[in-house]
């Protein structure tokens, strides 16, 4: 058995609250919305990169306020399950957990992929 090796593939199943883009949709009419959505995409993907940054760095206090910022636009625009992971990145940094924070970024990296992805459907699909 010393040569078998096993690859786990890792999804994520993510929470989206589709009210958060309907009310989005609704308040500010469709095209408004569309840039505000394609706005928070952009500040998502930023705030991630950064966050791998400074986990890179061993920058904590870098890594806490961007993961604060993420976490924060999560709950703005129902991301929950992505602010949830961000507010867990918080906690391992806070407990300088190093083995936990590193485990809990890549799950923040693949949870705010999954997440970008529901929006962007959900933006898509929505009337």
């Amino acid at each position: 058995m010393s040569g078998m090796v096993s690859h786990l593939q890792v999804s994520e199943q993510v929470c989206v609250r589709g009210e958060s883009l309907r009310l989005l949709q609704s308040s500010l009419g469709a095209a408004a919305s569309e840039d505000v959505i394609e706005r928070v995409i952009i500040e998502v993907a930023e705030r991630i990169g950064a966050i791998e940054r400074a986990l890179q760095l061993g920058d904590q206090a870098q890594l806490c306020k961007s993961a604060r910022s993420l976490a924060r636009i999560g709950d703005q625009m129902g991301l929950t399950s992505m602010a949830e992971v961000a507010k867990d990145a918080i906690i391992c940094a806070d407990r300088q957990d190093t083995t936990a924070l590193y485990a809990v970024v890549q799950r923040l990296i693949r949870v705010g992929d999954a997440s970008l992805t529901a929006t962007i459907e959900g933006a898509v699909l929505s009337p």
